[in-house]
């Protein structure tokens, strides 16, 4: 059982390394891989004791925050048309704190160098195969592995059908593989990692969400905050000059952020609503996912701009704040910040990229609700995971 187990992990973490920006459907299995060892592990580690294990101030976050969705839907029955489907979605946060037992065992017991470097570059040729396909999308408006006409005539979208998805997920993606570069890590592949990064970058760049944009410079300038003060403002004066001259030189650029004042108002009313949304139901909020589907009536109500658009709030916390009340709320901030800490205070290659993706994860959060897209809660959720890991005997630093 526990090499089944082990094989199971292992299959898991293919699976979401070959699909994480390929396939929403396809990485779902990585979920029903991940069930099985993960229960068991758990079982052995936590009932009986075999290797005793510590809980992480985070992972008893993320399971109040889950025990917040459930509670705001309970409480909110008479309003949601499936309830039971709403609370299946917190799948998404629990099969990530079990995968950990999964994963730290096979790190102890099963994962060579060889096999992690199968699941690095097997990660990272994916993603660049699929940022590449957007890109010749892009310029050819036909996607050659979708066999579809591209998902947005001016803005790259990988092979997600959706170009805001891509942005804010390949924009933390581009974090991740920046800051393992300027780590200069001897376990990644130079001949790999340089060109994934560069694709990544240009993917975010490409697609256009001014969020995602912000998101890795925040993640990035984070990176050389901790490492040294002055690189840092260095680092920074250099991104303001970079991006002063593509404003200036770029009329793409310059009307995403000067000319898209109707853009911004829309947001903006997505902000009130949400407030709102919660004023009116302040302890568990309109129900998990429940919020968007009652955006267009509560902006009737109370007279709020664009009552024809409805969607999430595009913010993380105030999404939260809207749908599971202001007890989910504080428990959303408190996971965040306890990943954050627990990141910072690390001082291996993980805690160090794992801190700097956790920094662009809340700043571009706060211009989209990528906390609720599927595909980048795979892998928001799976470095998450990573983070959790105790000493190992691959070497990856």
């Amino acid at each position: 059982m526990n090499l089944i187990s082990l094989k199971l992990t292992f299959a898991a973490l293919f699976v979401l390394a070959l699909g994480t920006f390929v396939s929403v459907s396809f990485s779902a299995v990585s979920h029903i891989l991940f069930v099985i060892p993960g229960l068991y592990f758990f079982y052995l580690d936590f009932i009986k004791k075999e290797r005793p294990i510590h809980f992480s101030v985070s992972s008893k976050f993320l399971l109040v925050m889950v025990a917040t969705m459930i509670l705001s839907v309970l409480a909110n029955t008479d309003i949601i048309d499936r309830p039971l489907s709403n609370i299946s979605k917190v799948k998404y946060f629990l099969i990530p704190w079990l995968g950990v037992f999964a994963v730290q065992r096979l790190i102890d017991d099963y994962l060579t160098p060889k096999r992690a470097r199968i699941l690095l570059n097997t990660f990272l040729i994916a993603t660049s195969i699929a940022t590449v396909s957007g890109l010749i999308a892009l310029k050819t408006g036909f996607n050659p592995i979708k066999m579809k006409d591209a998902c947005h005539p001016s803005r790259a979208c990988g092979l997600f059908g959706m170009y805001m998805t891509y942005g804010y997920g390949i924009s933390l993606f581009a974090t991740l593989l920046t800051v393992s570069l300027l780590l200069k890590n001897k376990f990644l592949s130079v001949k790999i990692i340089i060109p994934s990064t560069v694709l990544a970058v240009i993917g975010t760049i490409l697609s256009y969400a001014r969020g995602g944009w912000i998101g890795y410079i925040a993640g990035v300038s984070s990176f050389f905050f901790r490492k040294n003060t002055k690189v840092f403002l260095i680092f920074l004066a250099i991104s303001a000059s970079i991006f002063a001259g593509v404003l200036k030189f770029s009329p793409t650029v310059n009307n995403m952020f000067f000319n898209r004042a109707e853009s911004n108002s829309q947001r903006i009313a997505f902000y009130k609503t949400a407030y709102i949304a919660f004023r009116e139901k302040p302890f568990f909020g309109w129900g998990y996912r429940n919020f968007e589907s009652n955006v267009k009536e509560i902006k009737k109500k109370h007279d709020i701009a664009y009552p024809e658009f409805g969607g999430h709030a595009h913010n993380n916390l105030l999404e939260h704040l809207a749908s599971t009340g202001g007890l989910g709320f504080l428990a959303t901030i408190a996971f965040f910040m306890a990943w954050l800490f627990e990141s910072y205070r690390r001082d291996d290659f993980i805690g160090k990229v794992t801190f700097s993706f956790v920094v662009s994860f809340l700043v571009s959060g706060m211009f989209q609700y990528t906390f609720g897209d599927g595909e980048n809660l795979f892998l928001i959720m799976g470095i998450w995971m990573l983070s959790q890991l105790r000493g190992n005997n691959v070497r990856l630093d």
